[in-house]
Order: C-alpha cells, then sequence, then structure tokens
C-alpha cells in the first residue's frame, strides 16, 4: 500500500541544504526526510502488488514536483504530476496519469487523475448461494476520472469537499469450457455501464500527522451520489461514515482504532456495491447492500525507528438491518513490522503479513498508514 496523503504532508522543519542526503544527521540512519521534502525533479516510485483478488504483481509511478515559486511561513509542499501503472499475475493493469495541486497556504487541495484500469476478479455474487461456491471471473475493461477539492473552513479542523467520479466499463463474464448452452446464457449478462457521481465530503481532522498519525481524530461522512441526470447508467446513492482514532498508550506503545460503514441506497452495477475492506480479506469478496467494518492496531517499538505490529478485526456485509443475522462475516489477524523511514515527516514503512477468515494469506507493503 502507498499513501498518496504524501502529497498533502506537511512540516514545520526549515529548507535543508541543496546537497542531498539519504543519512539522519541526527542519528546517522537510513532517511529519506531531506530527500522528500527537499527534491524538486523526477522520482520514481516502484511499489509490489499483493492483493489477493488481483494476484502479485508491480506498480511503478514517475513523480514530477513542480517548484513553489511562492514560499509561505509555514511548510506547503510541492505539486506533484505523475504517470503510473501496474500489472498482476492475473493479468489485470491499468496505467494513468495524476495532478496535486495545492492554491495558498494549504487553503484549497485539487487532486486530478485519468486512469484506464483492465480488472479481473472473481464475484462471488451479492449472498447468493450458488455464486459464493462457485464464482465467476469477471472482466473490467474500464476508463476512469476524478477530480476532488476540498477546502478548510476557517481556522477550524473542519474541512467541507467534494469529489466527481466517471467510471465507464464495459463488463464481461468468463465463458464455461465444454458449456455451450449455459455460455450463450452468460454472453447475454455482458453489458456496458457507467457510473457518474458527485460525493460532498464533511471531514473533521485532528491528527498530529498525515502519514503515520500517533494521536488524534479523522471523522468522515460523505455521500456518492450517482443519477441518470449525471450521465450515469444507474441511480443510486452510498452514505459512508469513517471514523479513525488514534491514542498513544505509553511512550513505546501505541494504538489505532477505525470503524467504517456503506450503506447503498437505491439499484447500483454489481460491481458498486459495498465490500468488506481488511488486509487478508480478498477485495470484493465479501459485498452486501450495507457493510460495516471495525478494526484495531496495536505497535511496540522494539528498538530505536523499528517497532513490531499486531493488528485484529471484523466486518460483515448485509442485505439489510433486518437480515443482518443472516449477512456474511469476516475477520482478520496479522502482524508485521514499520522502520521509520522520514523522521522529519514522521513516516513509518514496513510489511504486514495478514490471515483472513483463517484460510487467505496476503503480505503487504505498506508506507505511511494501513487505513
Amino acid at each position: 500500500m502507498v499513501n498518496f496523503n504524501l502529497i498533502y504532508a506537511q512540516s514545520d522543519s526549515t529548507k535543508a541544504k541543496a546537497k542531498i542526503s539519504f543519512k539522519d544527521q541526527e542519528d546517522g540512519a537510513l532517511d529519506l526526510s531531506q530527500f522528500l521534502l527537499d527534491h524538486n525533479g523526477v522520482l520514481p516510485v516502484i511499489a509490489p502488488i499483493t492483493e489477493p483478488a488481483v494476484g502479485y504483481g508491480g506498480g511503478g509511478a514517475i513523480l514530477y514536483f513542480h517548484k513553489r515559486k511562492k514560499q509561505y511561513k509555514s511548510y506547503v509542499p510541492p505539486d506533484v504530476s505523475g504517470l503510473l501503472g501496474l500489472y498482476t499475475q492475473n493479468k489485470t493493469w491499468g496505467a494513468g496519469a495524476f495532478h496535486a495541486h495545492i492554491f495558498g497556504e494549504n487553503r484549497v487541495r485539487t487532486f486530478t487523475v485519468l486512469f484506464k484500469p483492465d480488472i479481473r476478479y472473481k464475484y462471488y455474487g451479492n449472498n447468493s448461494a450458488i455464486l459464493e461456491k462457485n464464482p465467476i471471473g469477471i472482466n473490467l475493461d474500464s476508463w476512469a476520472f476524478m477530480q476532488k477539492a476540498e477546502v478548510r473552513l476557517g481556522r477550524s479542523k473542519f474541512y467541507a469537499g467534494a469529489t466527481y467520479t466517471y467510471f465507464t466499463t464495459d463488463v464481461t463474464f468468463d465463458t464455461l469450457p465444454n458449456k455451450p448452452l449455459i455460455n450463450e446464457i452468460i454472453k447475454r449478462l455482458n453489458i456496458n455501464s457507467t457510473i457518474s457521481a458527485i460525493k460532498p465530503t464533511i471531514t473533521y481532522d485532528s491528527r498530529n500527522n498525515a502519514f503515520t498519525p500517533t494521536k488524534g481524530i479523522k471523522s468522515e461522512i460523505s455521500a456518492n451520489i450517482s443519477a441518470k441526470w449525471l450521465g450515469s447508467s444507474d441511480n443510486f446513492s452510498t452514505l459512508n461514515t469513517d471514523f479513525f482514532s488514534y491514542l498513544p498508550v505509553s511512550a513505546k506503545v501505541n494504538s489505532a482504532w477505525r470503524f467504517q460503514g456503506s450503506y447503498l441506497l437505491g439499484d447500483a452495477p454489481f460491481f458498486a456495491y459495498p465490500f468488506i475492506s481488511l488486509r487478508g480479506i480478498p477485495a470484493m469478496r465479501y459485498q452486501g447492500d450495507n457493510t460495516m467494518v471495525a478494526e484495531s492496531e496495536w505497535s511496540y517499538n522494539v528498538y530505536k525507528r523499528w517497532s513490531l505490529i499486531g493488528f485484529g478485526g471484523g466486518g460483515t456485509a448485509f442485505s439489510g438491518f433486518k437480515d443482518s443475522d443472516k449477512s456474511e462475516w469476516a475477520y482478520t489477524f496479522g502482524t508485521g513490522f514499520r522502520y521509520k523511514i522520514a523522521r522529519l515527516l514522521g513516516v513509518n514503512m514496513g510489511t504486514d503479513f495478514a490471515w483472513g477468515n483463517g484460510k487467505d494469506f496476503a503480505f503487504y507493503v505498506v508506507f505511511g498508514s494501513s487505513w
């Protein structure tokens, strides 16, 4: 996982010397703080992909840091443009470009993405007893565009913003060998679907760090509204409630808590239904009209920059609150480690090893926070 909040991180550090160093002057350890804060130019980024839903693979990006002409009293990160791509073992691939821009002294932030994904995964149905045991392969040959903007409300810790998303895809289902009659039925299921949605958001953010927070709260409520008058194929909305809390327990121990819910209103395309997102659980494996997830992560500082991680959580996907006793449940637990790779920015980097429902295993490369 790569946390792209990197482009929005803040620091009170002063400008370092022109010579780039990968060693921290404080403790002599490997550190990327100066490189990330002062680098103006091209930065290549390579990250492995370990998502169980699409298999192992790799992703890469080329980032260009625009030199800021005006200087402010507080640190304002540079505008960033980038090209990115990915490929996995099940032939899922994607390529695209993005631009992040900040207006003024961190008052208005925008993020623009154009992406071409070709996604292949197994569909287990929305509480379907047949597909649960016999998932069907699906290919989403898509185009996606996203424009996000947010503004800070006065001097408060509240932010208001909105995101526009356009996602169009050709959906094809895998055929079955030696089943010509069934395959004819399957071919009729192939469709073209478009999602055109506006997502207004209100956020409260008191975290002490955007990368690896150890104290504070981030709480957000949003409504993703997809409508035919916007160009969407269907009318539906998704209400999202997100709550993240970071609580230090002692000088060496920190805890983090996550509670998230998604609630669908209307008839959405099957691939747009909310799904349980947990480490160790394949993406889109457990879907429903509604999902709720709870997870906790604990870290223990073992030695200098090194920490051990332990986490666990669970989630449920269900059609309605009256049918919650029939809902699909998923649980996960795991461990990992972190190294403070950029001290001035407070950024940790490491690896997580997760087991989902006692049978699925996955590992993740984490830059910043897992959430």
